[in-house]
């Protein structure tokens, strides 16, 4: 499965795109306005390499980046000064229990923010605390929920995660599930996205759509974009032309119910209606940041 990097998010008319090649970026864009009013530049000691993974947004524009490569989720303001960071860094080496523990995020790649929690999916393998909970205020690890509701079961190396009222959506990358929490963390169930013993799912984004189905990036041998119901069963989408999504790897929402799709390679972002009608290419990444203010 190809690495993903790169995220969006949505506040009112700003749209959160994370990218990023030596060091990781994002830029805000004025949907309205179509232009980057915004760049923040994810930096580490040393000029040392940073990602871009997920982001968010809380209540009051603070962005949340998922700096996969330095193991931490860095707060920022809209204006980009950094003014808080969320998990301990452990040394890498052989064996896994020190990148295993509470607090420790273990490659982040998806966040989220609700209520004052800032969720965040990490690994590249399987891990026990792959998803975990921290205090947006003090940055105190607040727990883990548990992969199927069981003790020692392991998360696999998830990448997507959405949050609204009605609960906690992740998706379990190398499981081919989507899995169901309540907002304190207790596990509902898992949407399976086979389709046949043979069919191997990867999703890799989600979203929960307006009559409670889910919107499901795939990364997986079949790819593309999937709706599903929470039981499982494959709906029919909208006849959009041959090829309007390629490889898409992050998902988002707008206040009046419009869906954002991250696409190719993360250098595009597409829109949907809430009905899921195609309504064309919102952002262009490298013609907008051709045309970024200096």
């Amino acid at each position: 499965m190809r690495p993903v990097f790169g995220g969006i998010a949505i506040f009112r008319n700003l749209l959160g795109l994370a990218h990023g090649e030596a060091h990781g970026q994002v830029s805000l864009i004025d949907l309205d306005e179509r232009r980057v009013v915004s760049r923040i530049l994810v930096q580490a000691e040393g000029d040392a390499f940073t990602d871009a993974g997920g982001v968010a947004f809380d209540a009051s524009c603070s962005v949340y980046v998922a700096d996969t490569r330095n193991d931490v989720v860095r707060r920022y303001t809209a204006f980009g000064r950094e003014v808080a960071r969320y998990g301990q860094r452990v040394e890498r080496g052989p064996g896994t229990v020190e990148r295993d523990r509470l607090g420790v995020l273990d490659r982040p790649r998806a966040v989220a923010v609700h209520g004052g929690v800032l969720w965040v999916a990490s690994g590249e393998r399987k891990l026990v605390r792959g998803v975990q909970r921290f205090d947006l205020a003090s940055g105190t690890p607040l727990g883990f929920v548990r992969s199927f509701g069981e003790v020692d079961r392991r998360f696999g190396a998830p990448r997507g995660l959405a949050i609204d009222a009605s609960g906690v959506l992740v998706a379990d990358t190398l499981h081919g599930v989507i899995q169901r929490f309540t907002l304190d963390g207790r596990y509902v169930g898992s949407v399976p996205l086979a389709v046949d013993a043979d069919d191997a799912p990867r999703p890799v984004a989600v979203l929960r759509l307006d009559d409670g189905d889910l919107l499901v990036a795939d990364a997986g041998d079949r790819g593309g974009l999937v709706r599903v119901s929470l039981a499982g069963v494959r709906r029919a989408l909208p006849p959009w032309p041959p090829g309007t999504f390629v490889e898409p790897t992050a998902l988002a929402r707008d206040a009046a119910g419009r869906i954002y799709v991250l696409d190719r390679h993360g250098e595009r972002v597409q829109r949907l209606g809430p009905d899921l009608s195609y309504d064309g290419v919102v952002v262009d990444l490298f013609e907008l940041l051709g045309r970024f203010p200096e």
